[in-house]
């Protein structure tokens, strides 16, 4: 915006705007005199001169050198009326109509701002012109949108298969070290299904006072197998947080909740809230740091899983905009304790981990996605079958590449894999799934 303000004064002042004014009854020394001023940066002196001739209030020129001092000494409501009176004066010339304009955007007028400015593109000015142009009318759109409620639905279909929807072990048999050997049914075996998956939501975005707003949002979610039974999904979420923009600084602090249910495999409720700071080190640099508690609650027949899951979590994003496929690295560490409030150690556990994800667009109606993951699991004590302690070492992997088909409509393709290798082998196995999905976003912005 800065690079703009300067551009937009260099080209009024360079253009001829003179030799638009120029009559034979004005006296040029003081307009000449309070020009050279503002082309140095000196638009305190500039507007000190030109109030100390108020006889010459009502010429073009004087009107408009001392409006563009008067915006720039921070004098911006008398500035408005001298640009006013010399575009009244001449009100075909585009130099005149773009400085008034800057003065409206200043005072905080940018409904009548954006009026002058489209005003001069209807004259197609020269490239130049057009692109300062441009960047004001989207500072103007992002001013607007400051105070403005925003809200968004979507809406997404899809279907899929699962190589392993029952995460059961990869073996067929195991040793226990009170029971012995123990070969697991077929129904423990992986089970291998196709499914079908929809999902609906929708959001909001409040405007409270200059950067400060609030934020909701909810969503249903339903995947549903054909080939196994018991194993049907669905989560309902809702989601509400005030987020503060202060400068470089963007703070969150959100309450979460959801209502999960499945067939036959415990799924916990869970609802809680955290926080969150992003910092802007750059234009293409920021690290995040976030904490978080959520409560896990299980259908009563199965409260032993009952547990608290404290979270912390770093983040840094590298984005490089000027490069091929325009590139994003976002690598995020975690750490977290679940808590078991059942009088279960055992099912209580410190998770650590890592993630990379990278993202690139490689055409306009493309992007594509593509990250691994790995996360640690030890628990707080000895199995129970087992009788030993127990350690996860979770490996994960996703790609999904996106199609813009219209503004509002796109498709996706998605993979991911998990492979879990426990130092107890039952608790070991792998997944693969794949699906396709056709969504609807519409925003009110």
């Amino acid at each position: 915006m800065a690079r703009a303000l300067f551009n937009l004064h260099k080209l009024s002042l360079c253009l001829g705007i003179l030799t638009v004014f120029a009559s034979p009854g004005v006296m040029a020394d003081v307009p000449d005199e309070m020009k050279v001023l503002i082309e140095q940066k000196r638009a305190p002196e500039a507007y000190a001169l030109g109030m100390k001739h108020p006889e010459m209030m009502g010429e073009p020129m004087f009107d408009y050198f001392f409006g563009v001092a008067a915006v720039d000494s921070g004098r911006v409501s008398l500035g408005v009326l001298s640009l006013e009176r010399a575009l009244l004066a001449n009100p075909k010339n585009d130099l005149v109509r773009l400085e008034l304009a800057r003065a409206y955007f200043a005072l905080g007028e940018y409904q009548r701002s954006r009026e002058e400015f489209e005003e001069v593109k209807k004259t197609f000015p020269p490239p130049g012109v057009l692109s300062t142009i441009n960047v004001y009318l989207d500072a103007i759109n992002a001013k607007e949108n400051e105070f403005k409620i925003r809200y968004g639905i979507y809406a997404e279909l899809g279907m899929g298969n699962n190589s392993n929807v029952n995460t059961a072990a990869a073996i067929n048999n195991i040793i226990l070290p009170v029971f012995g050997p123990v070969a697991l049914s077929s129904s423990a075996q992986p089970q291998r299904s196709a499914f079908v998956y929809e999902s609906i939501g929708a959001n909001a975005i409040i405007p409270i006072d200059t950067g400060v707003s609030g934020f909701v949002g909810a969503s249903t979610t339903a995947q549903k197998y054909s080939q196994v039974s018991g194993y049907n999904l669905n989560v309902s979420n809702g989601t509400a947080g005030i987020k503060v923009a202060d400068g470089p600084n963007l703070y969150k602090i959100a309450a979460i909740a959801s209502v999960a249910q499945l067939d036959a495999v415990p799924v916990p409720n869970t609802y809680g809230g955290g926080g969150e700071w992003i910092r802007q080190l750059t234009e293409t640099d920021s690290v995040m740091l976030g904490a978080g508690s959520t409560r896990l609650a299980y259908p009563s027949q199965y409260n032993a899983y009952n547990a608290n899951l404290n979270i912390g979590t770093a983040g840094y994003r590298k984005m490089f905009p000027t490069t091929m496929w325009k590139p994003v690295v976002d690598v995020n560490a975690n750490f977290a304790h679940q808590n078991d409030t059942s009088n279960r150690p055992d099912l209580g556990r410190k998770i650590a981990g890592a993630t990379l994800q990278l993202s690139l667009l490689p055409k306009d109606q493309w992007a594509v996605s593509i990250g691994t993951g790995y996360t640690q699991s030890k628990y707080d004590a000895n199995d129970l079958l087992y009788q030993a302690p127990r350690t996860d070492n979770l490996i994960s992997g996703n790609l999904a590449v996106q199609y813009k088909l219209t503004k509002e409509l796109s498709t996706r393709l998605e993979f991911t894999y998990y492979n879990n290798l426990s130092n107890l082998n039952l608790y070991s196995y792998d997944q693969w799934t794949g699906a396709i999905k056709l969504r609807y976003d519409w925003n009110s912005n």
